[in-house]
């Protein structure tokens, strides 16, 4: 057990670093007129490619993930959180009316356990 909390603590380091791209980019995105839907999802991509490099090179060292197959599981894994994602957003903003930086805020605590959770069992521990 204190093997996986060390290791979720890191994995919300490496979110935390993470998360900070995609919202930038998402804010810049919008600054700049483009719809947040699209901003979430470039913001996402970005996001998604450091958080992979970022586990391979410092979480989960020496362990799976080497080959395109387990990106494309953690990628996999990813684009659905990116559906969670487009999902809160549209709630939050679309039908709430609330801003979109607060309401990423929210929506990404619930992707963090999800894509924890999923790519430590699926990608990670074999």
């Amino acid at each position: 057990m204190k093997r996986i909390a060390i290791e979720f603590l890191k994995y919300v380091v490496v979110g935390g670093l993470s998360f900070l791209i995609d919202w930038s980019l998402l804010n810049e995105g919008v600054r700049i007129g483009m719809h947040y839907m699209l901003a979430t999802a470039l913001g996402f991509c970005a996001g998604l490619l450091t958080n992979f490099l970022l586990c391979i090179f410092w979480i989960w060292r020496g362990q799976q993930a080497k080959t395109f197959k387990d990106f494309a599981v953690f990628a996999g894994i990813g684009v659905a959180g990116l559906g969670i994602t487009e999902l809160g957003m549209w709630i939050g903003v679309g039908q709430l009316h609330f801003t979109p930086s607060p309401v990423k805020v929210v929506v990404a605590a619930f992707v963090l356990i999800w894509n924890f959770t999923l790519r430590r069992v699926l990608v990670f521990s074999r």
